[in-house]
């Protein structure tokens, strides 16, 4: 790139900083916490089926309790190097669908991310002492985002195969091929969750994205 291109280059918008940042945060202050305030928190923000079930012991004892884990979970990582990697495909997708979007409009789409990804994990998973933490369902999101926002319009970027093939490949690689190595137990990946975020990200993309304005008629 030449300086004249990086001089004009505009900024990252600074709701993807602050999601980067709210990751990392978050798995700092954890880490320094003591034992029992860490198993609070886990209980408090990780999805764990049983606890939406109503008839099980383990369930939330107010309804607007729920809402911890829907969107919580994303703040919640099992090493540091589980935060660093969501947060850096989160950064290294984000600028450019937080730029087509503006600021508000993006933050609504990665929260809905997140919460596709937990009702994903919640609905196929229901009633099961399964957990899930991490921010991969809502970079899953943010991922759908990048794909569609690459042409004129999520039809164009669907219909151009230079665009459905990488997202098609990356779907394929965090869904398919990760519930492959989850139901071996091989690793301990929700793939789930990945599926929800995929889904939930094209979707709130669709509802989100600037119309494309036609000629004057």
């Amino acid at each position: 790139m030449s300086e004249e291109a990086a001089e004009y280059r505009p900024p990252t918008p600074w709701i993807v900083w602050l999601i980067v940042g709210a990751i990392g945060l978050a798995y700092v202050g954890y880490i320094f916490l003591a034992p029992s305030a860490r198993n609070g928190i886990d209980m408090a923000l990780a999805i764990i089926p049983q606890r939406f079930h109503a008839d099980s012991s383990y369930r939330f004892t107010h309804w607007y309790e729920a809402f911890g884990p829907i969107f919580g979970h994303a703040l919640l990582h099992v090493a540091w190097w589980h935060a660093a990697m969501n947060a850096f495909f989160i950064f290294l997708t984000a600028r450019h669908p937080a730029m087509v979007l503006g600021s508000w409009r993006f933050l609504m789409l990665f929260l809905l991310s997140t919460a596709g990804s937990a009702i994903a994990f919640l609905a196929i998973n229901w009633n099961e002492q399964s957990v899930a933490i991490g921010a991969s369902g809502g970079a899953c999101g943010v991922f759908s985002a990048y794909f569609l926002s690459s042409r004129r319009t999520w039809r164009d970027s669907l219909a151009d195969p230079r665009v459905r093939g990488p997202y098609f490949m990356l779907f394929m690689l965090n869904v398919v091929l990760m519930g492959v190595v989850a139901e071996m137990g091989w690793l301990p990946i929700a793939w789930e969750a990945h599926l929800g975020g995929f889904v939930a990200g094209a979707l709130a993309w669709i509802l989100f994205a600037p119309k494309p304005r036609g000629p004057w008629v």
